[in-house]
């Protein structure tokens, strides 16, 4: 039990530590479920927690397979006559299928099995589950701080954190049971940014950076949030594309007829660019005295220069596919460097 006493700093500490831990894994969740989209993985597991029925997916279809001597415990899924299956009890597979053993599965008529896809979304809900762990850590220890320390604004945002894990959790299930629905897709993205947001202000708050020499003007700070907004707005575009992209590609496998199919949700997105460039540039000139020493801001201005070169390369090169998780990946990397910038200047310590 006295191991468990710890002294405010090196709480604060801790608490730090977690907060990055959960950030990166976060991070490599939404890696995950860029390419589970890009790879046209998302059903790869029609069913939620478990895949196919199993804690460890199928690797071939034979293990889906009706044939007479099989077990098929109660719950396990099998393909048949183009349909998903569920064991309403343990089966021993007969030579002729007993209709009251089995009930088609309720909630889709999806039942494509391909073990590509599958193990690519399984790997998706692991890293999500592993995201889990430093992030309950977070809630536990700040709730010790809260109650020796007084902290209760870190516990409060780590359990605003921990709700919204597990509630992209349950909104990752409604999602395959709705077929991969566009807007719940949409929903999803934003609901890993918010945990992305909650995450930084608890590293901000327990991070011991350096101060400002002088007083940051009230236009730097506004031209900071600006950007933040525009970022935001333009990661809401983008995913708007991204399911404009996903109607064209079940039209044509040529890539390079793409483009040219997007409706004008594409050019609005591609003509934003140009607002968040001049923005930046501007904060760029503006800022760069005061600026120029915050990892924030160097974040801020590296990765839109990359986010903006990457997606002149996914316009003008018939959109190749290694490049559309980089494209998403820079874009919440775009948020999280400006929402940190955004603390950054607006907690207003000066030497």
């Amino acid at each position: 039990m006295h191991g468990l006493i710890l002294s405010p700093m090196q709480s604060s500490s801790k608490i730090l530590f977690l907060a990055k831990a959960s950030l990166v894994l976060v991070f490599l969740v939404i890696i995950a479920g860029s390419v589970v989209r890009m790879s046209g993985s998302g059903m790869g597991c029609p069913d939620w927690p478990k895949c196919f029925g199993h804690y460890i997916p199928p690797t071939d279809i034979s293990e889906l397979t009706y044939q007479e001597g099989k077990i098929f415990p109660k719950g396990k899924m099998m393909v048949y006559n183009d349909t998903l299956w569920v064991a309403n009890e343990n089966v021993t597979a007969s030579d002729v299928l007993i209709r009251s053993q089995w009930m088609k599965y309720p909630k889709h008529d999806y039942a494509i099995f391909n073990p590509v896809h599958t193990w690519i979304e399984y790997i998706n809900r692991l890293l999500g589950a592993l995201s889990g762990i430093p992030v309950l850590l977070l809630f536990f220890l700040s709730f010790l701080g809260w109650i020796k320390r007084k902290d209760f604004f870190t516990f409060l945002l780590a359990t605003a954190t921990l709700f919204m894990l597990g509630f992209e959790a349950w909104l990752g299930k409604t999602v395959v049971d709705a077929e991969l629905a566009p807007v719940k897709i949409t929903l999803h993205m934003f609901g890993s940014m918010a945990i992305v947001a909650l995450l930084l202000v608890i590293i901000s708050k327990h991070q011991h950076g350096t101060r400002f020499s002088t007083p940051i003007s009230t236009a730097i700070k506004g031209l900071v949030f600006f950007i933040l907004l525009l970022s935001m707005i333009q990661v809401y575009l983008g995913t708007q594309v991204r399911e404009e992209i996903d109607v064209v590609a079940k039209q044509t496998s040529d890539r390079g007829l793409w483009i040219e199919m997007l409706p004008s949700i594409f050019k609005i997105h591609r003509s934003f660019s140009i607002i968040v460039a001049l923005s930046v540039l501007l904060l760029w000139w503006k800022g760069r005295a005061l600026l120029a020493t915050r990892n924030s801001f160097k974040g801020v201005v590296g990765i839109v220069v990359l986010e903006i070169l990457v997606g002149v390369v996914l316009a003008y090169s018939n959109v190749p596919a290694p490049l559309q998780p980089i494209h998403l990946l820079l874009a919440i990397l775009w948020f999280a460097f400006a929402w940190y910038l955004v603390l950054d200047v607006w907690r207003k310590k000066v030497s």
